[in-house]
């Protein structure tokens, strides 16, 4: 064990013994007013949905007046894409397909080298949602009373079912096995894409459902609506883990970062950041002049991209690591203090920083390693 590592060990001991110079954990929602960097998209008119491509290339827009793809680099043009008034996109899984939906009701899959459109199919009334499973073989839409299971290579049906249910949103799950539907009653439905049964019914919200997602490993998903509330679900029981509170009007969209440990929802005029594990607010992002429609992590979890109908691209840095057990932007010694306070906890616990479920010496030596980070 290094110097360093002893030292702090040492400290932990006389603090864990009764030294007390912090009486209050630091509060964990904090606020961020500016983003760091913000840009207006070329269309100038509202921002229905955005997406960063799973290689962390692309950062897709989609607008009233179609679809527009930016390098992340440089974060200029790069293809323009005319898919009407557009308000759902999904990139297949190495970034070389994009699906979109449009207010009329029609599904597109594009391809994103060449920016030529592959297919078009006119099913749905509404505006339906659309997601691509992890093979990326499978295109799901909802919207309307209707689930349809898109072949991808030719574009024909594999599935297409009716209920006597109003689709507003759709994901997949990780392993591809289910669907998590949001449905405009207020209620949230796991549907198991194999038998083509609902697996679980999910109740809570009071309002219409607007955005579903998965956390990567399948075992959460989180929803948001009309209601003004965020709800994390046990995808194994169907039973309520969450319920956040927060915004002041409906919440259009949520995202987790890639580590799963963070939840961003967008809603109001504001963006929200929750711990996944505990169910606190970590902060509220400040910036946007008009409705935030939609929230999407890089894949490295690094930058947060936020957009609505104010016509802003807002990115924000939220890659802070999770040794910053009080995300007070440093990895120091009140994260020590923060651990040893809740050493021997088991369950969920901000403190559980390797996610095992204890609070040990394990999660004091990665906050050890990780010191002085910011």
């Amino acid at each position: 064990m290094n110097m360093k590592l002893n030292m702090i060990i040492s400290l932990l001991i006389v603090l864990c013994l009764g030294l007390t110079l912090y009486g209050h954990h630091p509060s964990l929602a904090q606020e961020r007013q500016v983003p760091d960097t913000a840009f207006s998209h070329l269309g100038g008119e509202p921002i229905n949905d955005i997406a960063y491509s799973p290689d962390g290339e692309l950062l897709v827009v989609a607008s009233d007046s179609g679809i527009w793809l930016y390098d992340t680099e440089k974060y200029q043009e790069v293809v323009y894409l005319e898919g009407g008034l557009v308000n759902s996109i999904s990139f297949n899984p190495d970034s070389t397909k994009l699906a979109s939906a449009d207010s009329s009701g029609t599904v597109y899959l594009w391809d994103i080298a060449t920016g030529t459109r592959l297919w078009y199919r006119d099913e749905h009334y509404g505006s339906p949602s659309v997601s691509f499973n992890p093979s990326g073989q499978t295109l799901a839409s909802a919207g309307g009373n209707r689930i349809n299971l898109w072949d991808v290579s030719t574009g024909g049906y594999s599935a297409n079912i009716e209920f006597g249910i109003e689709f507003l949103s759709v994901s997949f799950s990780p392993d591809g096995r289910m669907l998590a539907l949001g449905g405009a009653d207020g209620r949230v439905f796991l549907w198991d894409v194999r038998s083509g049964r609902f697996r679980h019914t999910l109740e809570g919200h009071t309002d219409s459902v607007l955005s579903v997602a998965f956390n990567p490993s399948g075992l959460i998903v989180a929803s948001a609506g009309f209601d003004q509330t965020v709800r994390l679900w046990n995808v194994a029981t169907g039973t309520l883990r969450h319920t956040l509170e927060g915004h002041t009007f409906d919440v259009n969209s949520v995202s987790f970062r890639p580590d799963g440990r963070i939840l961003a929802s967008a809603g109001d005029q504001t963006v929200r950041l929750w711990s996944v594990i505990t169910g606190e607010p970590l902060r509220t992002l400040h910036g946007h002049t008009g409705w935030v429609n939609s929230v999407s992590f890089s894949p490295d979890g690094k930058k947060l991209a936020s957009a609505g109908s104010d016509g802003q691209i807002l990115l924000w840095s939220v890659g802070w690591p999770a040794a910053d057990v009080n995300r007070d932007n440093t990895v120091n010694i009140l994260d020590l203090v923060f651990i040893a306070n809740a050493f021997g906890q088991v369950g969920e616990n901000v403190a559980d920083v390797n996610g095992d479920g204890i609070v040990d010496i394990r999660d004091l030596v990665l906050v050890a390693n990780a010191f002085g980070e910011v």
